[in-house]
């Protein structure tokens, strides 16, 4: 019996050497990206039919090639499983009948298997990770085949989202809950502080926010949650792709309601830009069904509870007349940040999504399909006012400045209106200044220590990046806005220094 169970590990060894020198996890990985790129192809709704035609010829034809690799590695595997059988049968150490019979038992099979993973596993945290290692590069996307299938399926088309909220509707009446107060919106360009505002407002009991885990079907959080696992369902903690040094998880807060104005408004998505919207262009079935995925976030993230509509949706900076009509009595809050910094941040946020969807295509349509235009291959300008988005290449300083000039030119007509707050004393003295935020919005902070969130060091870039004359603009729109930050006039010492409104 022992020749018998030692000759069978020699055929497992042998089995398990054979995929693993004629690498056949990659090929699989190789091949199931191949069957999901012809399936996102399928599923995308921007490639016309020609267009999806030829990438799902090629998806074909190079799973085939796949099929004939797994064919003969497979094949090559179980010739060196074949072996120490074969070899023991004609020596006369052991009958190749037992040796087969002993394989087959499902108690053999069980054991077996689960100490073979029990030593992979032990093996793979031994090595530690290696550089292609999501946990080792936690910047690099990190949806799972399965993630990626159920994005592409929910992102499919307008009408599967809005589907999705009606079944959730209908199978879960009571997912919804009343605001315990008008919305907050936190608003600005991108890289202006806007996500770190909102964590650190995601962390006051009576605000609830979208978080990872409505992705991806984001109207239907309470349905999607509990299909999904519920809170069993679990991401650990990594940075983002950003590379900004925020870290999140599946409870992390984000920017997930920009999909509902590009499902409810598609048409003020347009190849140049996006359109502004204006208090004209009230509608009131999109403004109800926004309501609506309002009270079922507050649902989803306090249940029972009272709470208030929180998001942070950098495109809102360019809807501020259509909001404060919807949604009366709401508040606008607008993070404000140093025009050097900011376009220095936004020109470096640019190039590294360029090289990010560049190697990625699921990340450029990840970005797409949740409205996030702000960065790389599918830039579209929001078209405020006066902005030409052909006035300067996207990948010089000159376009971001003037972007940011153009955008805050259009918020000062609304500043009486809005919420100001500098990224430079949310960085001196954070705790004060989300003290004084959540004063003026009618929220109680308690204990809550909001100095995790910020990063208390100065905040400079070089003012020579810019043509002058857009410069003095821009500098002359921040001091003229940061007179209505929520701590006016204080200057605030971060590191050792002092910050003042001139840099």
């Amino acid at each position: 019996m022992i020749a018998t169970f030692l000759v069978s590990l020699l055929a497992v060894a042998g089995f398990g050497l054979g995929l693993w020198r004629s690498k056949v996890v990659p090929l699989c990985r190789a091949t199931l990206g191949t069957a999901m790129t012809g399936i996102t192809a399928m599923m995308d709704n921007e490639l016309d039919d020609d267009a999806k035609e030829i990438a799902v010829r090629r998806a074909g034809f190079a799973l085939i090639g796949a099929a004939f690799g797994l064919f003969w590695r497979f094949a090559l595997s179980l010739a060196l499983a074949a072996l120490p059988v074969l070899a023991a049968d004609l020596m006369g150490l052991v009958p190749r009948e037992a040796v087969l019979s002993l394989m087959l038992r499902l108690d053999y099979l069980f054991v077996v298997s689960v100490a073979a993973i029990a030593g992979g596993e032990s093996l793979r945290r031994l090595r530690g990770p290696r550089r292609h290692d999501p946990e080792a590069l936690p910047e690099i996307n990190r949806y799972s085949t399965a993630d990626r299938f159920f994005h592409m399926l929910a992102f499919a088309s307008p009408a599967v989202l809005k589907g999705a909220s009606r079944l959730e509707d209908r199978l879960m009446p009571g997912a919804v809950q009343e605001p315990a107060g008008p919305p907050i919106f936190v608003a600005s360009l991108a890289r202006g502080g806007t996500t770190a505002l909102l964590n650190a407002l995601h962390e006051v009991p009576a605000i609830a926010t979208h978080t990872y885990r409505d992705m991806p079907f984001v109207t239907a959080p309470a349905l999607w949650n509990r299909l999904a696992g519920g809170r069993g369902r679990d991401v650990g903690r990594h940075e983002r792709a950003h590379g900004d040094g925020l870290e999140i998880d599946l409870d992390s807060p984000e920017a997930f309601e920009e999909v509902l104005w590009k499902t409810l408004w598609p048409g003020k998505y347009r190849a140049e830009g996006i359109a502004l919207w204006q208090a004209e262009d009230r509608d009131p079935a999109a403004e109800a069904f926004i309501a609506r995925q309002m009270h079922k976030v507050i649902h989803a993230r306090s249940p029972g509870g009272p709470a208030r509509y929180c998001s942070k949706n950098n495109a809102n900076i360019a809807r501020i007349p259509y909001l404060l009509e919807a949604f009366p009595g709401c508040r606008i809050v607008v993070p404000l940040r140093r025009p050097e910094t900011h376009a220095a941040s936004l020109l470096r946020q640019h190039l590294n999504f360029l090289k990010l969807q560049a190697d990625d295509e699921f990340i450029r349509r990840y970005m797409r399909d949740i409205g996030h235009f702000e960065f790389g291959r599918i830039h579209r300008p929001l078209l405020f006012p006066g902005f030409d988005p052909a006035a300067f290449e996207t990948t010089t300083p000159d376009y971001w400045i003037n972007y940011w000039l153009q955008a805050f030119r259009y918020v000062q007509r609304f500043e009486d209106r809005c919420l100001f707050v500098l990224q430079d004393d949310m960085r001196a003295d954070p705790q004060k200044t989300l003290e004084a935020l959540c004063e003026a919005l009618g929220v109680a902070p308690g204990k809550i220590d909001f100095s995790a969130h910020f990063r208390p060091m100065p905040d400079r870039a070089p003012q020579d990046l810019y043509d002058p004359a857009l410069f003095a603009e821009a500098d002359a729109v921040y001091e003229r806005l940061a007179q209505r930050g929520v701590l006016p006039g204080a200057l605030s010492p971060v590191g050792g220094k002092v910050i003042t409104v001139r840099a």
